[in-house]
Formats: C-alpha cells, structure tokens, sequence
C-alpha cells in the first residue's frame, strides 16, 4: 500500500515506522504549513509534501490523519468525499454529532473509514476475550484502569486548547474507558464522574466510577497533569487479569483469586503495536469492506456519546461542540 499522512506530529512518525515495518510505503504528507511538512518529509525520506489535500488524493491508497482532534472531521471528510479510505488517530472526533458525519460521508461515498483505536487490534486483546469466553475470569466485576502524565500548563498546546479539544479525557481517557469496554461489552448503563478543570476550562484530570448492565463496575481515571502508572485489572469471580500498560499491552497474566498465577500471554510487538491497525485496514481495502469489525462505526458512535456525556457531566464543552447546539 502507498499511504499518505496528515500531520506530522509525534504520532506520525509513529505511524510511519509501523507502515513501513509491514512493508508499506509512505508517499506523502500534508501539513498546515507547506514548509514544516516539507521538513518532515525530508527527514523521513518521504518524496512527496504539500499543504493541500486535494493534492494529496492521486498519491496514495489510503490516508492516515494524524491531525489534532479539533480537525479530525473536517479533514475526513474531505478525504472521503474524494473517495480516499481513512484511518484516522482517536478519538474518532470531538463529538458525537462530528463521527456521524463523519460515518455518513463514508457511507455516502462508499469508502473506507476506521477509528485508529490500536489498543482494539492488539494480540493481547484477543486473547483475553478467549480467557473470558472460556469463563477463565468468571464474571466479571470490576475492571480499574488509569492513564496520565504530567505535561507543563501551555494554554496554546494542544493538550491544553480548548480550541484543539485538549484535556485528558480525549488524549488518553479514551483508553481506560475502551478497556472496560472491552472487558464488558457494552458502555456504562451510568456514572459518576469528578474533575479538575484547567483555567481555560480542559479536564486536566478525571476520576470515573462507571456501571454497566452486566452487574460490573469499573474505576478509571485519565489525566495531563499528574503521572498515573498505565496498569489494567480485570477482576472476575474465577480470577483476576492484570495487564501492564494495558494501552499498549504486550503482556497479561491470569491468577486465582488466591493469587497464584494460572496463565500468562507475552506477544511483543512486531514493530511499535501500530502495525496490528495498518495491516486491518490493508485486509479490508483487499476484500472492499468499507468498515473494520474490530473498530466499527457504531463504536466508535457510542464511544463518542459517552464521552460526550462525561464532559456534560465535568462542564467541559469545546468551541466546537457550539455548533451543534
């Protein structure tokens, strides 16, 4: 596959390194400015940069947008008017109200759209679904899962703009609220959720207590201003799966409720864990799907509307969100 990336941040290299990992090429990149897209080209060794997108579409195979979230709908669904697949960096959107039309412009034009949830397609994942399945944990009671680091207050970063849609709940909330989604398999039926707001108003942390309608709960927390250590665990009635940095998860291990280890999984990366996304989106385009079962539409939807109530609880709303309103 040719791809083309949008954006070139940190994530982007990132990216870069998994594609060609698997045997991809990047051939472009679009930024903001002609100029800094042009650097990152040339110490990527990529042949192609510009600041149009328009350009970009007769490129590539497929697109990969690594723009803040702010813009994530807009440049999607450019691309996808234009017929151009899209992988796009979570969260899918800002809100709800964006990944519907961001759905609806895939559908219209028939072409392939995927939330870049990487966490989803790790072989860890599927693994653990297995132990479940197979009642290893029993049923499942609470999973407690945390993310955040401590990045200094910039009020223009993006982390921290509420025009960029900063805070922690998008950047890495997202996380914790996927592994219980994972382990439960559906959203919370409710919550309580408790904040600390930075001055322009972004959630610099956040501390969730979630139920679900299977009977579990869960404890999550996300945040930008204070280092929490990155750890899943899934306590279930027969035994308990800790995970390790569980957003990018390598390894797990099952152990009775007693404490005495039962199984363990060890599957590293092949190249940074992003690979696992590229090489879906590849099989997809391969077989004409438009939609990935792994990371579908209606997921990445109902993910988004909660995420949509939990800053409705919090007060945060984003300029963006206004237009909606």
């Amino acid at each position: 596959m040719r791809w083309g990336i949008v954006g070139h941040g940190r994530i982007a290299s990132t990216f870069l390194d998994a594609a060609r990992g698997v045997g991809h090429e990047v051939a472009a990149i679009v930024g903001r400015e002609a100029s800094r897209a042009a650097v990152f080209a040339a110490n990527h060794g990529i042949g192609w940069a510009g600041d149009e997108l328009t350009e970009l579409v007769s490129e590539v195979d497929a697109i990969y947008v690594a723009t803040p979230h702010s813009s994530h709908r807009d440049v999607a669904v450019v691309l996808l008017g234009a017929g151009v697949p899209v992988l796009c960096e979570k969260p899918m959107a800002v809100n709800a109200s964006q990944v519907r039309q961001m759905v609806e412009a895939a559908r219209s034009s028939e072409t392939f759209l995927m939330e870049a949830m990487w966490t989803r397609h790790l072989p860890v994942f599927a693994a653990f679904r297995r132990w479940v399945d197979e009642g290893r944990l029993g049923e499942i009671r609470m999973v407690e899962a945390s993310f955040g680091f401590s990045a200094p207050y910039q009020p223009t970063d993006r982390l921290w703009a509420p025009d960029l849609a900063g805070g922690s709940l998008l950047d890495v909330g997202i996380y914790p609220l996927t592994l219980a989604e994972l382990a439960f398999g559906t959203q919370p039926s409710s919550f309580d959720a408790e904040a600390e707001l930075s001055p322009d108003g972004v959630d610099a942390r956040l501390r969730l207590v979630a139920n679900y309608s299977t009977g579990g709960s869960a404890r999550l927390a996300s945040a930008i201003n204070t280092d929490l250590v990155p750890n899943g665990r899934i306590i279930g009635t027969e035994g308990i799966v800790e995970i390790p940095e569980f957003w990018r998860a390598e390894r797990m291990t099952l152990t009775s409720l007693s404490g005495e280890k039962v199984d363990e999984v060890n599957t590293p990366h092949q190249i940074n864990g992003f690979e696992y996304q590229i090489v879906e989106t590849a099989r997809c385009l391969e077989v004409g799907a438009v939609e990935s079962p792994v990371v579908t539409w209606a997921w990445s939807t109902t993910m988004a509307e909660t995420m949509d109530e939990i800053r409705s609880r919090i007060g945060v709303i984003y300029p963006c969100d206004r237009e909606f309103l």
